[in-house]
């Protein structure tokens, strides 16, 4: 089975920023914990009430809560993303085979020479490498569906 090169190597991508993806979905917990803690995020709620003629926000103090708000919003988004991506890719993962599991584990998250994963599971690194290439390919069937496959 042949893969289309580019659903090849957007697996390859996802799978090199793994741990990066891992990493980033932390940063955001960080980045929702200090926006909690600004000034102006908590207070009274102004839904549905008209503050003005054109409901427009008129002091510093809503002002700031209200782009504390909109922060919080697309931080929150992007994390849910990352998060579906990550448990998406890791379900992907759990569908290939032990060898297979165990050669894309070692090379693209833990990040191990191709030398120590033929070590590790007593073939060559050739054949390691073949293993990879038909295990990526899995992958991104089980990602795109038949439109990665070539014709």
């Amino acid at each position: 089975m042949k893969i289309q090169d580019k659903y090849y190597k957007n697996i390859e991508r996802l799978l090199y920023n793994y741990n990066m993806l891992k990493i980033n979905i932390e940063i955001a917990d960080k980045q929702l914990e200090e926006l909690k803690g600004e000034d102006g995020m908590s207070g009274i709620a102004y839904d549905g009430v008209q503050t003005s003629e054109t409901y427009k926000f008129n002091s510093q103090t809503e002002n700031a809560a209200e782009r504390n708000i909109t922060a919080e919003e697309l931080t929150l988004r992007r994390k849910e993303k990352l998060e579906n991506k990550l448990e998406t890719l890791d379900r992907l993962i759990e569908g290939l085979n032990e060898i297979e599991k165990t050669v894309i584990e070692m090379y693209y998250i833990e990040n191990r020479q191709w030398w120590k994963v033929a070590y590790k599971i007593k073939y060559s690194e050739r054949h390691c490498k073949r293993i990879r290439s038909e295990a990526i390919g899995k992958l991104a069937v089980g990602l795109y569906g038949e439109k990665a496959m070539e014709e």
